[in-house]
């Protein structure tokens, strides 16, 4: 039976939790755990509440799925990424600790992990956090008999020569592992793509935010099983296996240039966080004498399945951006170059001809609600009944088909990943007139658009700069063509 000093106020430095190594006893990890999850919600309750002034209910903050917390950013949307960026360290607490706990029990390491997938991980804490230290641990005797075995395996499959054979240079070695680690953690990318992307075409949370973390676990701990490499070599290898594996993805056809070159700066650390787990696990020795290899592949094996949970997730909020100019023309004056819209004629922003889609003219076959407004981007046309008409003031319509958001770049001219279909859809728009003193009109353009690739508020940071940015080019040609009047 392991030895497990399990008393977390005496001798335990909170950064203790941050780290991988050494194991957690079941008293440990639920106090940690109780404090840690109190410590945010307090945080986040009264954050939310100062902002927003909702409530922020502990059936919100256990909600595992992140799109669950867009209703509280309709007012404050560039909280999202402060929010995610305060929930990555408690993420990261709860993989070490899961990690320590799982192997304090007897069971292999990786097993933590599992924290990284939503839904499975409320089931995983329970289970860490009512085993006790030491149940499936081996004795003595049994460790020496596996060691015996696997001592007799190797010896087996020994060359002869073996013994005559002179010491392989540090250098031969460390680009070997580096080689097979690289292609670990590519193989484990490419797994869950291809199940992701081609037969269920989910662009979920398990895709984006969990299988880098587990590939670069894969890729650091095949990378240190033989020998631990310093940071900076690690940090090297994880580059190398990003670089890789995205050229991979687009010559397999999983998706386009934009889209990963976007995924990167996520993709990235997370990869590099992962692998500092993997090494953990490689060298910490959490368990002595156990071979954690069959639990790294079982881990690789697992992920794909919790790609089920991912339809779990069907909460679509429908998210809003708004841009607003002021013109030195009257709300008349401006009415009609928002109903009569002709070319833009300005150029194109280097983001619109790398492929992001950019409006060029409108047109609006009728008059009043029921009409038919066509918006040209150039992906394609948007179709756009007129749901509001008061001249002067407010012009609404909603989307009935839309085109591509983007042109991608691939080595495969057809290519149509589906997130072109269903990861952006704009559901309706809206320019309202606002007078302004001294007969100058401020115009406000709206977007209300739904957003199905996760994590949502990963993405939408990227998609609202964006939706500025074509408002922008329709607004300025409303004010160019209206001021000109």
């Amino acid at each position: 039976m392991s030895q497990t000093v399990d008393n977390p106020l005496v001798n335990r430095s909170r950064l203790d939790w941050f780290v991988v190594s050494g194991p957690v006893g079941r008293r440990t990890y639920m106090i940690a755990g109780f404090s840690l999850a109190l410590f945010k919600y307090a945080i986040e309750f009264f954050s939310v509440w100062w902002a927003t002034g909702q409530i922020f209910t502990p059936i919100d903050f256990v909600n595992p799925w992140l799109s669950s917390k867009a209703p509280f950013l309709v007012d404050a949307p560039a909280a999202g990424i402060v929010w995610m960026l305060f929930t990555i360290p408690f993420v990261w607490i709860a993989v070490a600790m899961s990690v320590r706990r799982a192997a304090d029990i007897g069971v292999t390491p990786w097993i933590g992990l599992l924290m990284l997938v939503p839904l499975l991980n409320l089931l995983v804490i329970a289970i860490l956090a009512s085993l006790p230290s030491g149940l499936l641990s081996v004795t003595p005797q049994q460790q020496a008999m596996e060691d015996l075995h696997r001592q007799q395996i190797a010896n087996a499959f020994r060359p002869s020569e073996e013994l005559d054979t002179p010491l392989v240079d540090r250098s031969d070695q460390t680009l070997g592992a580096a080689m097979l680690a690289i292609v670990a953690g590519c193989v484990t990318l490419t797994i869950v793509g291809m199940v992701s992307v081609w037969a269920l075409e989910v662009y979920g949370f398990i895709l984006f935010f969990s299988s880098p973390v587990v590939a670069g676990a894969v890729a650091g701990f095949t990378y240190n099983y033989r020998r631990k490499h310093s940071g900076a070599s690690m940090f090297g290898m994880i580059v190398a296996m990003n670089i890789v594996s995205f050229f991979v993805m687009l010559l397999a056809g999983l998706d386009g240039a934009i889209c990963l070159i976007m995924a990167f700066p996520m993709l990235g650390p997370l990869s590099f966080a992962g692998a500092i787990v993997g090494r953990a696990l490689a060298t910490a020795r959490l368990r002595p004498g156990r071979d954690e290899r069959p639990g790294m592949i079982a881990s690789v094996i697992i992920l794909p399945l919790c790609l089920a949970l991912e339809p779990l997730d069907d909460h679509a909020p429908i998210h809003q951006v708004t841009t607003s100019i002021d013109i030195a023309a009257s709300p008349d004056i401006v009415w009609n170059s928002v109903t009569h819209f002709p070319p833009i004629d300005a150029p194109l922003a280097w983001y619109f001809r790398a492929g992001i889609a950019a409006p060029l003219h409108a047109t609006i076959d009728g008059h009043g609600v029921g009409a038919v407004r066509r918006c040209n981007f150039t992906t394609g046309t948007f179709v756009e009944p007129i749901t509001a008409w008061h001249p002067g003031e407010r012009l609404a319509f909603d989307v009935i088909d839309q085109p591509h958001p983007m042109r991608e770049w691939s080595p495969f001219p057809h290519l149509h990943p589906p997130h072109l279909e269903s990861g952006f859809v704009s559901r309706r728009g809206e320019f309202r007139l606002e007078p302004l003193p001294g007969g100058g009109t401020r115009l406000h353009g709206t977007t209300w658009y739904e957003i199905d690739v996760r994590p949502r508020l990963y993405w939408k940071s990227i998609a609202d700069p964006m939706l500025h940015s074509i408002h922008r080019r329709v607004l300025e040609h409303i004010a160019t063509q209206s001021e000109m009047n």
